[in-house]
């Protein structure tokens, strides 16, 4: 199915309820009807199997709504990577809404960030029926913030980034950033790799882990509201005492990649597979009206 296809399938489906005129005073708010959104995108064909499967692990029906997303929001997504989310959040808020990516910058010093920013851009292009709408921002704290018009955005989001912020001692900064583009009211959802409490953070974040306390502390620091946390994205499994940190676990599997292929090499790829994916924190925060 190409491009075009799968959008039209995903707006005619369950999505048409959500925009429908006799859906109610405010349909692109109905909850269940977004949520219902939300689970067709994550299954559209636009995605790859691998990014399917990861469906059960980062659980985008459940965390997107403990955000709050509704259909007609201004949503940011800081740092989207390969675009795992952009692929559901784009489709959703292709109607009514906008979504607004922060992306790698193209001209970044850091070599990996430069190419992956150019990949995002590329893989936006390659289908324009579904990410024609995407505004994309070069986001490259400290040297560039700007994530829009101050009070301008509804939600912003960030999955699994913050501890390469605090490994760049700029975290305060993005969320002064997410918490100027917001309009009073907005909410600020975050995702990461959790940390043992107590521990520090600077340590910790090497390993590609942060504790939640100290998430906590700085968002209320730069003036976020915190409201409240959920485990939709806990993994108890995981003990975090990893070789290669977080990065030791799928999808990255480190460790294991390293190794001769043989049995040795699948015993711990079968090893940390049945771990599963890192133990995330979710977390949503307000601006204060």
């Amino acid at each position: 199915m190409n491009a075009l296809n799968a959008r039209s399938v995903l707006l005619s489906g369950v999505f048409i309820g959500l925009i429908g005129c006799a859906a109610g005073p405010e349909p692109a708010r109905d909850a269940e009807a977004v949520r219902a959104a939300v689970a067709e995108a994550a299954e559209g064909d636009h995605r790859s199997d691998a990014h399917r499967e990861r469906n059960d692990a980062r659980n985008p029906v459940e965390t997107l709504d403990f955000f709050g997303l509704a259909a007609d929001q201004h949503v940011v997504e800081l740092w989207p990577g390969g675009g795992w989310y952009t692929e559901i959040l784009a489709p959703v808020l292709a109607e009514h809404g906008k979504l607004t990516a922060a992306s790698f910058d193209t001209e970044s010093e850091v070599a990996y960030q430069a190419r992956l920013g150019k990949a995002y851009l590329e893989k936006l292009a390659e289908e324009p029926d579904i990410y024609g709408n995407v505004e994309v921002l070069p986001f490259d704290p400290p040297r560039k913030t700007r994530l829009g018009e101050p009070n301008s955005a509804d939600l912003v989001v960030t999955f699994r980034s913050l501890h390469g912020w605090v490994n760049d001692e700029v975290a305060e900064e993005v969320m002064r950033a997410a918490l100027e583009v917001l309009r009073p009211g907005g909410s600020f959802g975050v995702v990461q790799h959790r940390a043992p409490a107590g521990e520090d953070p600077m340590e910790w974040a090497q390993r590609g882990y942060v504790p939640e306390e100290y998430v906590i502390q700085l968002a209320e620091r730069v003036g976020f509201r915190f409201v409240d946390s959920s485990e939709i994205n806990a993994n108890p499994r995981d003990e975090k005492d990893h070789d290669f940190g977080v990065w030791t676990l799928p999808p990255s599997l480190r460790a294991c990649r390293e190794m001769d292929e043989g049995a040795e090499r699948d015993d711990c790829i079968a090893h940390f597979q049945s771990i599963g994916e890192s133990d995330r924190m979710t977390l949503r925060f307000v601006k204060p009206d």
